[in-house]
């Protein structure tokens, strides 16, 4: 049964990822997108080749620029008369030689379409035992950083495009302010000074225009890269299942094709042992079977590994090492509880066997003992509850008798309770017990609560008692004479009103003498089925008594109540 489940389940998650790796996109989105615009493509590329010349210009235009301020920077190092100012003009050209560098990889970027950071990049070998845990991570970390770069490079080109757009401005001011100056001044070396000064802040605006030239084109072109949810959710999944996907779904087909191998062998030696026919010998039985439970999970697992291992896809190799290794550091705070189910499940634990065992209130016989245990109560309808194992451990068992009752009644007995229901039980599950009342109500109370009600059952045989008063006149004849006379007519009639048959034995016996009258005591048994009249042959015995009373004349005695006064004190004389 477990394994045609195993089975099925392993057939819908590889027939889902089968549909979502072969699912079309929206063909008539598609179909409509070609037939109104079969040129759309040609278009786009000519825009691309169009923005992609224009940005190439700007950051020529740039190159030269700075080129020139170099040259610039080269001469007044040269011309420089102290040593500081020549330092200061040094840095100013480092600083214009990083730039440099910075528009020819935008150019280049551009004119090749290359990311040349992730081109250039060589592999690491520094094999410094400090690092390997980044070895490690390493690969998890770049598949989630890469799930997430397109969203992070189009955030960081729009930051960079706010942040040149709120400084263009400035940089176009700036000239303007100075030519206003200029213009008002008559100094011919301020005015020289302040054309240098307004060449470079020209210089920077240019510069500014083409890199945040260079920052839209990129974010056009990763924008115009930008798919539909469905299209996205697609790609997605087809790059899954040919790599991670593929080699994920091997894994899990390995582990079950193992764990389903080992408990089929398992249950061929159950069939074939002799050890486990004879059913001798339990405790090494239970042994090898909880060892070859653990055998079973650790060489499933390890099949899985084994397959990751081969496949080379360490991504998800550190992904189960990690998870292992969190269950296992997990585990050693239940290792006290994993003891206790291992002696459970080698029958050395608190609950064995075919044993005794209370449960919710109700006792219940205990099945072999597993990673799941059936519990069985033969009374009572739909008495069997599977518990894992981990329920067993607070849980106490004991032998038992073979003539313990599990239950005190049965379906149809009639009982009586402690807070005087009396009825026929219908339903008893492991839940409820119902009742059936006489005129049809039902009454229904929770399996524990109805255990404590103390019930009776009346379907099993039950004794009327009941004791009945004459007076003292009838003391020469009420041992022997009246009981004698009370009990045939109690018999007689009875038998007359239908309940013969079921009268086991019926007698009275003088019991005391009471204060106010003399006491006989009537016992009636009768068998189970009289059960349904309990009521009216409780009511019966001592209409007929007093029937007797009637006819033979005794007197049934009251309650009389005797003022005892006390003599007057006599009056002293005088």
């Amino acid at each position: 049964m477990r394994t045609s489940q195993g089975n099925r389940i392993l057939l819908m998650v590889l027939c889902l990822g089968l549909c979502l790796f072969l699912l079309p996109g929206p063909k008539n989105a598609r179909a409509e997108s070609k037939e109104s615009k079969p040129n759309a493509a040609i278009e786009r590329t000519h825009r691309d080749t169009t923005a992609a010349l224009n940005t190439l210009s700007a950051i020529l235009r740039s190159m030269d620029a700075v080129q020139n301020q170099i040259k610039d920077k080269d001469k007044e190092s040269q011309a420089a008369q102290t040593q500081n100012k020549k330092i200061r003009i040094e840095n100013q050209r480092n600083e214009l030689a990083a730039h440099l560098d910075v528009l020819r990889k935008n150019f280049e970027e551009i004119a090749t379409g290359v990311d040349m950071e992730a081109f250039a990049a060589r592999p690491r070998e520094d094999f410094e035992w400090t690092k390997e845990v980044q070895d490690i991570l390493g690969p998890i970390l770049h598949e989630i950083k890469g799930m997430t770069a397109r969203p992070r490079e189009i955030e960081k080109l729009r930051s960079e495009e706010a942040y040149f757009k709120e400084r263009l401005p400035i940089a176009e001011n700036a000239p303007q302010a100075i030519q206003g100056l200029m213009d008002k001044t008559k100094d011919q070396k301020l005015q020289a000074r302040l054309a240098g000064l307004r060449q470079t802040w020209l210089d920077r605006k240019q510069e500014l225009l083409s890199r945040l030239a260079v920052v839209q084109y990129q974010l056009d072109k990763k924008l115009q890269e930008k798919k539909s949810l469905v299209e996205s959710a697609q790609s997605l999944l087809r790059g899954f299942f040919k790599t991670r996907g593929k080699n994920l779904a091997l894994s899990f087909l390995a582990l079950v094709f193992v764990l389903l191998l080992l408990r089929f062998f398992h249950r061929i030696i159950h069939k074939i042992s002799p050890i486990h026919k004879s059913g001798k010998h339990l405790i090494y039985v239970r042994l090898f079977d909880v060892a070859y439970e653990v055998f079973t999970f650790a060489g499933a697992i390890g099949a899985a590994l084994l397959v990751l291992y081969v496949s080379g896809d360490w991504v998800l190799l550190a992904l189960a090492g990690i998870l292992l290794f969190g269950v296992a550091w997990t585990a050693r705070h239940s290792l006290p509880r994993f003891w206790d189910q291992v002696k459970l499940l080698t029958n050395f634990g608190t609950v064995r066997k075919d044993e005794r065992v209370m449960y919710n209130g109700l006792p219940w016989r205990v099945g072999p003992i597993n990673l799941f245990t059936y519990l069985k109560n033969p009374e009572l309808t739909g008495g069997t509850l599977r518990l894992p194992l981990k329920e067993l451990q607070d849980l106490r068992s004991r032998p038992f008798h073979p003539g313990e009752p599990w239950f005190p009644c049965k379906k149809d007995d009639w009982v009586i309770l402690a807070d005087e229901t009396w009825g026929k039980v219908i339903t008893q599950t492991p839940e409820v017990v119902r009742l059936l009342l006489l005129g049809g109500s039902r009454k229904t109370y929770p399996a524990p609560d109805f255990l404590q009600q103390n019930p009776t059952n009346l379907s099993t045989g039950f004794r009327l008692k009941l004791t009945f008063g004459i007076d003292y006149q009838h003391q020469a004849v009420s041992t022997r004479e009246i009981p004698k006379a009370l009990e045939e007519m109690l018999v007689s009639e009875l038998t007359r009103q239908g309940h013969g048959d079921v009268l086991a034995e019926l007698r009275v016996e003088f019991k005391e003498a009471g204060a106010s009258s003399l006491d006989l005591e009537i016992l009636a048994d009768f068998s189970g089925r009289a059960a349904p009249d309990y009521m009216r042959l409780s009511r019966a015995i001592p209409g007929i008594a007093v029937d007797a009373c009637n006819k033979y004349g005794w007197v049934i005695p009251f309650t009389q109540i005797t003022l005892h006064t006390a003599n007057p004190a006599p009056e002293k004389a005088s």
